[in-house]
């Protein structure tokens, strides 16, 4: 039973909505400020959607960059083939929950550190079929036509658009008997089989639309780039980085992955930049602070801190204490 959606909930998403509306002039007024949306709104749906599955189910993943691919190179192909990069995101998006579902059937009888190794072969293994394919360009790529481009405020408003659907469908799942069934395999894989919990139709659902938001994410990402190559779109640092920004934001939260979402992209464009040698090595110590640390992410320690806050300034019931 999925419990009905609550006014708070609207109207968060209501002042999102406008947030984002309102700052599309001073963003796409500015080539550098556009970027950063593009990176911040791409960001937070590979971080939603990589929470369906790492953060609700308890499976960690380090193999989204092979479905992230599939959806650049989808577009890709079919933008090459004469059709409107915009009408080709439902079949990155399909294409994407295909592969995702056809490895992951196997893959999620496993747990544990078992699952997240199997997803580090799968991605590898993709990134090197992907280096081999020449109908899709070898290790080379693509390069995508810039006369047919939808332009700065088209993608802004098209990011803006992923980024809040990403988010509701994290906040829909959380809420819904599917999102139940998840968090119970979470917690406890053989119990929740023991309670009539299907633990591989329920995952596979959940890894399903997971791949197909995260290869939207990877069509958005070869529309504001026009260039794919697999070493970029399929490459092991990009599954880290979306592991990072959960576990940063709030791993299993609706609010963790967006939180995390900025914070990454704040660290990546005036922090990490720097460090282009060794930022794989900069992301896994980052990694390990942030458990050691705060195991829970940042999320829950932002809302604790926001409830403080509106206790210290609420005004006094009537006939209470002044």
């Amino acid at each position: 039973m999925q419990r009905p959606v609550s006014r708070r909930h609207l109207v968060w998403t209501g002042a999102a909505v406008v947030a984002l509306a309102a700052a599309a002039p001073l963003l796409t007024a500015n080539p550098y400020a556009a970027r950063l949306a593009q990176l911040l709104f791409l960001n937070v749906v590979l971080a939603s959607a990589w929470n369906l599955v790492g953060g609700f189910a308890g499976q960690i993943s380090f193999g989204n960059a092979s479905l992230f691919g599939v959806g650049a190179y989808a577009t890709s192909l079919l933008w090459l083939a004469g059709i409107p990069p915009v009408l080709t995101m439902p079949a990155a998006a399909l294409a994407a929950a295909l592969y995702g579902a056809a490895w992951g059937w196997p893959c999620l009888r496993l747990r544990g550190p078992y699952f997240a190794i199997a997803t580090i072969g799968v991605a590898e293994a993709t990134r090197i079929v992907a280096n081999h394919i020449e109908a899709a360009g070898g290790a080379s790529g693509l390069t995508l036509p810039l006369e047919q481009d939808i332009g700065t405020v088209g993608l802004y408003a098209l990011g803006a658009v992923l980024a809040v659907v990403a988010v509701l469908t994290c906040d829909l799942v959380r809420r819904s008997r599917l999102g139940l069934g998840l968090v119970a395999l979470r917690e406890d894989a053989r119990a929740a089989a023991a309670s009539g919990v299907n633990v591989a139709r329920e995952q596979v659902k959940a890894f399903a639309l997971a791949a197909a938001l995260t290869g939207l994410g990877g069509a958005y990402y070869a529309q504001f780039t026009l260039y794919v190559v697999p070493e970029k779109v399929f490459g092991f640092d990009l599954s880290i980085s979306l592991v990072l920004m959960v576990l940063v934001g709030g791993i299993g939260t609706v609010s963790g992955p967006v939180l995390g979402a900025v914070i990454y992209l704040i660290l990546e464009q005036f922090v990490l930049a720097s460090l282009a040698d060794i930022h794989l090595a900069a992301f896994g110590a980052l990694l390990i602070f942030i458990v050691l640390m705060e195991p829970r992410g940042l999320a829950p320690r932002l809302v604790q801190a926001i409830s403080l806050i509106r206790r210290r300034f609420r005004r006094p019931e009537a006939g209470g204490p002044a």
